[in-house]
C-alpha cells in the first residue's frame, strides 16, 4: 500500500491517475488547506496520528507531492510524538525545505517506511529532449549555461531552482515565491519589450534529493513564459516533472516557444 502525503497542483492528481492505472492501491494525506476528494485531512504536527495511519494502512511507501507552504512552526499545534522530535524540527526549518524532507524521511525510514521517487510510478512525466517544433539557438545554449552556473551557486543557500537570462543578462531568479510569481515580474519588466528572447532556466538544486522533491513546471508556467516574450524553458534532463505536457506542447508550438532540455 502506497500514501500520497499531497500538496497543492496538478502533480498530485497526475501520480493518483498513475497508481490507478497501474491497479496501485493508495491512500491520500492532505496537507493543504483546501478539500481533496477521498483524503485524510492531516496536520504535519501530528507525527503520532499520521504514523497510526500509515500503520493502519499498512503503508510501505510514502510519496510527496505538490507544493507545500513552509508552516509556521509558532503556529503549529504538535502532539507528543512531534514535541519528542522538536530539536530536529527546529534544526531543520533553519536549514531549508531540503532537511525538512530529510527529516521526515528519516521518522519514516525509523518506522520502516520508505520514501520513495515522486515520479516512481509516472516516469513519462520526465522530460529527455527537446519536445516542441521550435529548437534553442546558440544564444539560447549560452544563457542556459550562464542561468546553470547561477543556480548551482546559489544551490549552497538551499533557494532558486529557477533563473530567467536574456542575453547574458539576468533578469530575474526565483526566491521564495516560486517560478510563477517570479515570472509575473518579468512580465511586467517586458511590457515595453519589442521582440522576444531570453530562457528560463528550471533545474534542481545541485544537491537536492532527486528522489522526492524534483521542480516541477506545467501549462501554468509555459504561458507566464510566453506572456513574459521569452524564448523557451530549459529542464534538466530527466530530473523535472513537466506537467500537462500534450497542453503545453500545442500552447509552444502555436506561440513559436521552445521547450528543451540540457
Amino acid at each position: 500500500m502506497i500514501a500520497i502525503f499531497a500538496g497543492t497542483g496538478d502533480y498530485p492528481k497526475e501520480i493518483i491517475y498513475s497508481l490507478k492505472k497501474n491497479n496501485k492501491k493508495f491512500i491520500i494525506l492532505n496537507i493543504t488547506e483546501k478539500k481533496i476528494k477521498d483524503s485524510f485531512k492531516i496536520n504535519l504536527g501530528q507525527f503520532g496520528k499520521i504514523l497510526k495511519l500509515l500503520k493502519d494502512y499498512e503503508i510501505r511507501e510514502v510519496i510527496f507531492a505538490g507544493y507545500v507552504k513552509r508552516p509556521n512552526l509558532r503556529n503549529m499545534k504538535f502532539d507528543m510524538k512531534a514535541i519528542s522530535y522538536m530539536p530536529h524540527l527546529i534544526k531543520a526549518f533553519k536549514s531549508g525545505d531540503g532537511n525538512i524532507l530529510n527529516l521526515a524521511k528519516k521518522i519514516l525510514n525509523q518506522n520502516k517506511i520508505k520514501v520513495v521517487e515522486s515520479h516512481k510510478y509516472s516516469k513519462n512525466l520526465l522530460l529527455k529532449k527537446t519536445v516542441t517544433q521550435k529548437k534553442p539557438n546558440k544564444i539560447d545554449l549560452q544563457d542556459a549555461k550562464k542561468g546553470k552556473k547561477i543556480l548551482d551557486n546559489l544551490s549552497k543557500f538551499d533557494n532558486a531552482q529557477g533563473v530567467v537570462i536574456d542575453e547574458g543578462y539576468i533578469v530575474a531568479i526565483e526566491a521564495a515565491e516560486g517560478t510563477d510569481s517570479m515570472l509575473k515580474r518579468v512580465i511586467n519588466l517586458n511590457k515595453n519589450k519589442k521582440k522576444k528572447s531570453g530562457v528560463l532556466i528550471k533545474f534542481p538544486k545541485k544537491n537536492q534529493n532527486l528522489k522526492y522533491d524534483l521542480p516541477t513546471i506545467g501549462s501554468k508556467t509555459v504561458k507566464l513564459c510566453i506572456q513574459s516574450k521569452l524564448n523557451g524553458i530549459f529542464l534538466k534532463k530527466n530530473q523535472n516533472i513537466f506537467l500537462n505536457q500534450k497542453k503545453s506542447i500545442i500552447l509552444s508550438n502555436k506561440n513559436n516557444f521552445f521547450i528543451s532540455t540540457m
